[in-house]
C-alpha cells in the first residue's frame, strides 16, 4: 500500500441490500413442517445472513438456506440442479441439497436443506500445513474445472473475458481509499486484460473468497455458497488461491491443470475482486479485511 496523506471519502451507507422478505424462525419452521416433516422438530437457530440468503442451523448436521431477495431465487435453483452432479466428481465436500424446497402460498421462492460442515470460514484462521492445503485446493480446481454442458448457467460478471469488467474495475478503484496504491493494482489488472481470453466453458464456483472456504482444525474441509455457480473461464476461480494460500501458488498450479495464461488472468481477477471488496465493504469489516489482505498480497508478489 502507498500512503499519500489523503483519504477518500467513503459513505457510511450500507452496501448490503436489505432483505425483501424477512426470514424468521417461524417461517422456516413452517416450511419444514409443510415439506420436510421428519426434520421439522429439530432445534433451529439463525446462523448467518448474507447478501441474498438467510441460513439457519438445523439440528447438528444440516442448514436451511432460504433466499430473502428475489434475485437469489434462480441461484438457489442452480444449486439444487447442479450441485448433486458436481458432488459426484469432487473429493472436496460441497453443500449438495438434502432437500429441495419449493415455493408455498406463504413463501414464493425455492429453498434448500443442505449439510452442515464443521469449522468456520477461512478468514483469520491459520492453516496447519499450507502446502497440503494448496494441494487440496489445486485438486479441487482440477476436478471442478471440467467442461460444462451447454445449458449450464452463465454469469455475465464471472467467467467472462476479464476486459468485460474493466469499467466496473475503474469505478471501484476510484472509490477506494488513497492509502491503497491504485496505479499498481490497475497495472496488474491491465496486464491481465492483455492476455488472450479463453473460450473454455468449464464449471466454476464463481465466488471463491475466504468466507466460502471452510477450515476445520487448520485444514480446508469444504467449499460452500455456490449461488454464483456458472460456466466460463477458470481464471475467475483460480483467483481464490491468492487469498487462501498466496505463498503456495506454484503448488496449487501443479495440481490445478491450468496453463500459465489462466494464472496470469487469475491475477487480474484477484485484483478485480480486491477492489470490489474494498469499495463495497462499508458495513462489512470482514470483507474489507479480505480485500485489504488480497490487495497487499498482489502488490507483494
Amino acid at each position: 500500500m502507498q500512503a499519500t496523506g489523503r483519504r477518500r471519502y467513503r459513505s457510511l451507507v450500507a452496501n448490503r441490500p436489505e432483505p425483501e422478505i424477512e426470514i424468521t424462525q417461524p417461517l422456516v419452521r413452517a416450511l419444514l413442517r409443510d415439506q420436510c416433516p421428519t426434520l421439522a422438530n429439530l432445534p433451529l437457530r439463525e446462523l448467518s445472513r448474507g447478501w441474498d440468503n438467510t441460513n439457519f442451523r438445523l439440528g447438528d448436521d444440516a442448514i436451511v438456506r432460504v433466499p430473502h431477495r428475489q434475485v437469489a431465487a434462480p441461484l438457489v435453483l442452480h444449486e439444487q440442479s447442479w450441485l448433486p452432479i458436481l458432488a459426484a466428481q469432487l473429493d472436496m465436500p460441497i453443500p449438495s441439497p438434502i432437500h429441495t424446497g419449493t415455493p408455498t402460498l406463504d413463501f414464493p421462492w425455492p429453498w434448500s436443506v443442505t449439510p452442515f460442515f464443521a469449522g468456520a470460514d477461512a478468514v483469520g484462521h491459520t492453516l496447519n500445513n499450507p502446502t497440503n492445503t494448496a494441494t487440496l485446493l489445486g485438486t479441487f480446481f482440477r476436478q471442478l474445472h471440467t467442461t460444462a454442458p451447454t445449458d449450464a448457467p452463465v454469469n455475465k460478471f464471472r467467467g467472462c473475458p476479464l476486459v468485460n469488467r474493466a469499467t466496473s474495475f475503474a469505478t471501484n478503484v476510484d472509490q477506494i481509499d488513497d492509502q491503497f496504491d491504485r496505479d499498481r493494482i490497475t497495472a496488474i489488472f491491465d496486464t491481465a486484460c492483455a492476455i488472450p481470453s479463453s473460450s473454455e466453458h468449464v464449471w466454476l464456483h464463481g465466488d471463491l473468497h475466504m468466507r466460502n472456504m471452510v477450515v476445520d482444525h487448520g485444514e480446508l474441509s469444504a467449499v460452500i455458497d455456490w449461488g454464483d455457480i456458472c460456466a466460463g473461464d477458470r481464471a475467475t476461480d483460480l483467483a481464490g488461491a491468492f487469498m487462501l494460500v498466496p505463498g503456495h501458488i506454484d503448488t496449487v498450479a501443479d495440481h490445478a491443470g491450468a496453463d500459465d495464461a489462466a494464472w496470469e488472468r487469475a491475477r487480474g481477477w484477484a485484483a478485480h475482486f480486491a477492489v470490489v471488496y474494498l469499495a463495497h465493504s462499508d458495513d462489512d469489516p470482514i470483507m474489507e479485511r479480505i480485500g485489504t489482505d488480497l490487495f497487499t498480497t498482489l502488490l507483494a508478489l
